[in-house]
């Protein structure tokens, strides 16, 4: 039988994510210590937005008996919708513990503590790691409260981790409640009630009378328990031609789970229909009746038992249903079967959605809608599903405007029209058409998040999601066109069809809303409504607009504006000239509104992002954005159409003399007093920041000091000047790189670095602090050589050299941390083979320490036990 996704879940999930302040919270929420092997723990989503757990590291950790060293560990994978759970067991357990997945991070006891990590980070924990309280962990403020022979579930007012792994348990807010040894009732859900689920529904969900053999009938669980199909006798019967004496029957047999689908098909069907078995059950024509039963009971049907209506059953309500050449498929409002087979079918209320006669795409999955096939387990050579590997066909850090853009720069252009037409004929050169399975691949480098390169960031919502995330699936993100395709080039032959400067990942549910609407500002106009899941985009149909959200509506207005303006001579691929206007409601090869994003292009003017943009698809497609990377040209071009008539420009060399990269809390200084005009005019200058961490900035003049802040991370400061003579002006921008001050500690050790086994080591790091009296906080691991039971307290590390066959490295690494920064350093301790009586070294030098190693037998020393 052929398994999809659950539509009814994927619709909860992609809800999930469209709560207006999206989360994603991880957390423990029950933990099961009970007799013998009956050991269980939960962790759930308790956010409002479902966990790609593939995107990031998500690990739990066991840690027995107040050891720090990691012990079993289960790793995290797949997808967790919000207000679901992940269920860990230990594989000895009775029945009822066995919800989920067995796992030896089970294998605990009361005295056992258990961390949850994202990218080994805490980010929840059970215990306290580093202690040994004995048996359990108990609290002086709840006699009942214990970590052995009970079940403790999180409280339901916990919504985030307890991410102090090191802190006293369960402290002084106890977050948990307590139920008696061997509950099992509550695994498998978050919350401190038992679980409850809604029974299993099985109903008749879609019907398929097509040409020739193309017959199929599908039966779902649309209920949310499974349904054991054996417990009772379920079966299909089919009924011909207006008879009540079966003429085909089959017998459900197996466990259908909530939101999956039992299948029969015509042997001789086409391939596209021949999904789950064959069946003769499917022998029907538009006059034949189907009736599902449970144990003999009606439980639901398709058509009238008992009557022939001739070639089929219609509805005078609705002249396109037939039961007769047609796909049908059951209402997703639909919940209970239709127990009367003798009634009038499909009666008043029709329960049946109509499609076109060999429509295949919704078999195996309930729902109005097309089965979305489970996506493919993501390749590690490609950057997503269904990708190609891309070559790059231009270096962007060998990128020069000035040659790039010589023709605009260096020509003659006194109107908006010859500067649309000069810059429409540098961006179509070199412009190399993609294909469209290649703008996935071109997305995941343009829309990489900076802070995981592992995701995308999507337009509209804003959301970091995984790459591997791509396709049609509720919570997927696809290749939004900008500039909607349906406006001018409809066809993958086209190349504004795959021109990435205008594709962006957008979320699958987000990108049907806006549709094809053009942009303006709608927001609290009567009838414009917030997009469900894209807080801060806006839509109102009765205005055909849509509006996104602020931090990309100058993003929307480059694109747009470089879509009209590649697309202005050049019709590569049968593309028309594509028009920009100052209206919404367009058709053809039209969108709007111009203004508006005249407006948005002021209001959000270009950043770091869209310079990483513009570079990405260049790279891949040959050819640029002129309006990132020049943004005044966008006056030039299109504001005398939106009453802001652009001045000439200032011809400005502009020579910035000063070091590009400041580090955390010192000061530079930029001199720009040798820049020049060609006349020799003297000019003004104006300072300012236009992105990165805010700088303390002093101007005076030519002459600007920075005094950069204190940050995590080394990021990059865009800074602009705008030079004036007169009336005219001209700006140039420099990136700048705010540095991130790295720790700066001199680590030496304390203690014997040779040593004989069984010595008893104590080895200290120094210093304590920083040069700046900051406290150093100090994690000691050992990376190499034989184990050996270590102790570490701050700065000191004990243990007992251990007994080696031969001399032997011991390997540490002690990792110092201020609060801020870290820094690292290894250890080596040699422990010494101490020879034991009736050993001889033998005779023959290397040669013979060789004979020595190779005849174990003969030459292998002994030691007095």
């Amino acid at each position: 039988m052929k398994t999809h996704p659950t539509k009814i879940a994927l619709a909860l999930m992609a809800l999930g994510g469209f709560s207006a302040q999206a989360s994603a919270n991880l957390v423990i929420t029950e933990y099961i210590e009970g007799s013998s092997n009956n050991k269980a723990v939960e962790i759930s989503n308790l956010g409002n937005t479902a966990v790609d757990l593939s995107a990031n590291e998500y690990k739990l950790v066991l840690f027995t008996n107040g050891k720090t060293d990691p012990g079993n560990t289960a790793t995290l994978s797949g997808v967790l919708a919000p207000n679901t759970s992940v269920v860990f067991h230990n594989a000895g357990a009775a029945d009822p513990f066995k919800i989920g997945t067995d796992s030896t991070v089970t294998y605990f006891n009361g005295d056992d503590a258990l961390v949850l990590y994202k990218d080994n980070v805490v980010i929840d924990r059970f215990g306290k790691l580093g202690e040994d309280p004995g048996t359990e962990w108990t609290d002086p403020n709840n006699p009942n409260f214990s970590t052995a022979n009970k079940t403790l579930r999180r409280n339901a007012d916990v919504t985030v981790g307890d991410t102090d792994a090191t802190a006293a348990f369960p402290g002084t807010a106890n977050q948990w409640t307590v139920f008696d040894i061997d509950t099992a009732d509550g695994l498998g859900c978050p919350g401190v009630g038992a679980c409850t689920k809604s029974p299993g529904v099985l109903l008749i969900t879609e019907y398929i009378e097509g040409s020739s053999n193309n017959k199929v009938v599908e039966l779902s669980n649309v209920g949310g328990s499974a349904i054991d199909l054996t417990a009772n006798e379920y079966k299909l019967v089919l009924f011909t031609n207006g008879g009540i004496e079966p003429k085909s029957t089959e017998i459900l047999t197996g466990t259908l789970q909530p939101g999956s689908s039992y299948v029969f098909h015509n042997s001789s069907a086409a391939d596209a229909f021949k999904i789950g078995a064959a069946s003769t059950v499917t022998y029907f024509n538009g006059d034949d009746a189907l009736v599902l039963y449970k144990d003999d009971a009606v439980i639901d049907r398709i058509g009238k038992l008992g009557e022939d209506p001739g070639a089929a059953w219609l509805d005078p309500n609705n002249p396109d249903f037939s039961t007769a050449d047609r796909t049908l498929r059951r209402k997703a409002t639909v919940t209970a079967g239709d127990t009367v087979a003798d009634a009038p079918f499909p009666g008043e209320d029709n329960q049946w959605v109509v499609f076109a006669k060999d429509t295949a795409d919704g078999i195996g999955c309930p729902g109005e809608g097309t089965c979305d096939v489970l996506p493919p387990e993501p390749d590690p050579n490609l950057p997503c599903n269904g990708c190609v590997v891309l070559d790059k066909v231009a270096d962007a850090a060998a990128f020069k405007p000035e040659l790039y853009y010589a023709d605009v720069l260096g020509g003659n252009l006194d109107t908006p029209q010859a500067w649309k037409a000069a810059l429409s004929g540098v961006i179509t050169q070199n412009h190399q058409p993609l294909t469209y399975k290649g703008v996935w691949t071109v997305l995941t480098y343009s829309d990489e998040d900076p802070a995981n390169p592992k995701n995308i960031i999507e337009l509209y919502t804003g959301n970091s999601v995984s790459k591997h995330d791509n396709g049609g699936l509720a919570g997927d993100w696809n290749r939004e066109h900008v500039w909607p395709k349906s406006h001018g080039f409809p066809q993958e032959s086209q190349w504004g069809y795959t021109d990435a400067h205008h594709l962006r990942p957008t979320d699958v549910a987000v990108n049907g809303a806006r549709g094809a609407l053009d942009f303006d500002a709608v927001a609290g106009l009567e009838g414009t409504t917030e997009v469900t899941g894209a807080p801060g985009n806006y839509r109102n149909t009765a205005l055909n607009a849509f509006e996104p959200r602020d931090a990309v509506k100058g993003d929307v207005a480059r694109m747009m504006f470089y879509m009209d303006t590649r697309y202005e001579l050049n019709g590569n691929g049968g593309m028309p000239d594509l028009l920009l206007v100052d209206n919404t409601g367009t058709s053809g090869a039209q969108a709007g509104k111009l203004c508006t994003l005249y407006q948005w292009h002021l209001q959000d003017p270009v950043d770091d992002a869209d310079k990483k943009r513009n570079n990405a698809v260049y790279e891949y497609q040959g050819n640029r954005n002129p309006y990132i990377d020049y943004p005044e040209w966008v006056q030039q071009v299109y504001g005398a159409a939106c009453g802001d008539a652009p001045l000439p420009g200032l011809d400005v060399t502009f020579v910035i003399e000063g070091p590009t990269t400041v580090v955390e809390g010192e000061s530079i200084s930029l001199d720009a007093s040798k820049s020049s005009v060609a006349d020799g005019q003297s000019l003004t200058y104006s300072w300012k920041q236009v992105s990165g961490p805010e700088m303390s900035l002093v101007a005076d003049g030519a002459l600007l000091t920075m005094t950069a802040p204190l940050v995590d991370s080394t990021q990059a400061v865009v800074i602009e000047l705008t030079a004036t003579a007169g009336e005219l002006s001209a700006t140039h921008q420099l990136t700048l790189t705010l540095a991130d001050k790295v720790l700066e500690l001199d680590i030496q050790f304390k203690g014997p670095t040779l040593v004989n086994e069984g010595d008893a080591v104590s080895i200290e790091a120094t210093p304590a602090q920083t040069s700046t009296g900051d406290a150093v906080t100090y994690t000691w691991s050992q990376i190499g050589g034989p184990k050996v039971e270590f102790a570490a307290q701050g700065a000191q590390l004990s243990f007992t050299a251990p007994q080696v066959t031969l001399n032997t490295d011991l390997l540490f690494s002690v990792e110092a941390f201020d609060g801020k920064h870290s820094a690292t350093k290894q250890l080596k301790v040699q422990v010494n083979n101490q020879a034991g009586a009736g050993w001889e070294e033998p005779e023959g030098g290397a040669m013979g320490a060789l004979l020595t190693l190779l005849l174990p037998l003969a030459f292998w020393r002994r030691r007095q036990r």
